[in-house]
């Protein structure tokens, strides 16, 4: 008779150690991600023997190198365009807004000049205003154009500038000619119709003009700082690839014992040559668009002004005589001019500007500053003829002496002007090429590399 073992009453242990403690994970791990656990543990083991580790490396190696290089040629690149920006867009809507308030305040010294001399305005008179306001528009056009294309922060507050001038401008021109139909017939209301349009010119569109020009000025300063400053991120990220690559052929030397990497050589050499590269380019750069830029726009910005303050002053002198004001305010408004046209001459002539050119303005500021003390004096007096025929002769937008001044003011901006686009111009010849170059020579870098390790791979195969 067979006797049946009863079961140890430790047997619900061995039951115990043949259940997994986590059944979902072991049947996931051995369920569908059966294979990719098993290629990992496989991968791991490989990593850890000498050909895996050189694969490991050069792959590191590899995204390295091609993340620094593509980091420099994204950043040129934005760079580029955004030079390229400055010089189409913002540099020129900067111009046209010195240009817009200069335009406008002329026009406003030529009508207010009209109701100086006896009868009405000359033809040229009649043309110098047209083309003034002509230019005023055309100006606005353009600042609005630039603003838009720039898209700056201060755009949006640049367009509802202009359109505010362009909205004033036909109401200003439309009293301007009411003006003058009743100067024709000898009614007195034409000095008020020209007095309410000076007012509006004065009160609004000066304002804004103004306002446009220093948002135009701080957008082109700003950009110009901003897209100056070096490429630190970029730059170290090609200098960490330099070392990795560095430290990468000295780790080879320590296993293989061999003599340096033909590969290896070649790969560094292409690194050093696009860091060399983005660092001169950073270099020129910052030289051109910051320091020499900062330069050649400090007589601009002054020169621009100075003549801004002689075209009001201008106007001043017209409007003291034609309501027979005091000429107090105009005086101290005159010598504010002066000081400030000397100082812009000053600091051209120090930044290299046409000595003739400035000779020529010291004279003609020299004589209207003696025909103003004439002026004064003979309002004082109360010798309005006088007064009346300083201010009427030479024609024109006034008298010679200052139309001789305001003449070279202009000639002295414009080339001031072609001064700071020739540093924005060096400042993006400096930016052109290098971002393909620098994406170029990553890439070379990498295939050299993996060249130059092809035989101590092909040792274990």
């Amino acid at each position: 008779m067979v006797t049946q073992s009863r079961p140890s009453d430790d047997a619900w242990l061995d039951e115990l150690e043949a259940r997994p403690a986590h059944p979902r994970l072991h049947g996931v791990l051995h369920g569908p991600l059966a294979g990719p656990v098993r290629m990992g543990r496989r991968g791991h083991a490989f990593a850890r023997t000498t050909p895996g580790k050189l694969i490991v490396v050069m792959v590191l190696l590899t995204a390295m190198l091609l993340a620094a290089g593509l980091s420099m040629s994204q950043s040129m690149a934005g760079r580029n365009q955004a030079l390229d920006t400055v010089r189409e867009a913002t540099e020129p809507m900067s111009a046209a807004a010195h240009l817009l308030s200069t335009s406008l305040l002329r026009a406003d010294t030529i009508a207010a000049g009209g109701f100086v001399q006896p009868g009405p305005l000359s033809h040229e008179d009649v043309q110098a205003y047209s083309a003034a306001l002509d230019t005023a528009v055309s100006s606005a056009g353009e600042i609005y154009k630039g603003a838009v294309e720039a898209d700056t922060a201060t755009s949006e507050r640049i367009e509802e500038l202009v359109s505010d001038i362009q909205r004033d401008l036909p109401v200003y021109a439309g009293l301007n000619e009411r003006a003058r139909v009743n100067q024709r017939m000898g009614n007195p209301v034409g000095v008020a119709y020209m007095s309410e349009a000076s007012s509006i010119m004065r009160t609004r569109l000066l304002v804004s003009a103004s306002e446009i020009n220093a948002l135009t000025r701080e957008d082109v300063a700003k950009e110009m700082r901003r897209l100056s400053e070096p490429q630190w991120v970029p730059l170290s990220g090609l200098v960490a690839a330099l070392g990795f690559l560095v430290l990468t052929q000295w780790w080879l030397w320590r296993v293989f014992r061999r003599r340096l990497n033909k590969g290896f050589i070649a790969g560094t050499l292409a690194v050093v040559v696009a860091l060399s590269w983005a660092a001169v380019s950073n270099y020129q750069s910052w030289r051109n668009g910051s320091v020499e830029y900062e330069r050649a726009a400090k007589p601009w910005e002054e020169l621009t002004a100075a003549r801004f303050d002689a075209l009001e002053t201008r106007t001043d002198e017209t409007f003291a005589l034609l309501r027979r004001q005091s000429v107090v305010h105009s005086s101290r408004a005159f010598d504010g001019t002066y000081a400030s046209v000397s100082a812009a001459l000053e600091t051209a002539e120090e930044y290299g500007g046409g000595q003739q050119l400035i000779d020529d303005a010291r004279d003609a500021l020299r004589t209207w500053a003696y025909e103003h003390n004439e002026l004064v004096g003979a309002l004082n007096t109360g010798s309005y003829e006088q007064a009346a025929a300083l201010l009427a002769s030479g024609g024109g937008a006034g008298e010679a002496p200052f139309r001789e001044l305001d003449a070279t003011l202009s000639k002295l901006i414009a080339s001031s002007r072609e001064g700071t686009q020739a540093y924005i111009d060096a400042s993006l010849d400096a930016t052109r090429q290098v971002s393909a170059w620098v994406a170029l020579l990553s890439v070379l870098a990498v295939v050299c590399t993996w060249l130059g390790i092809r035989r101590r791979l092909g040792e274990y195969l």
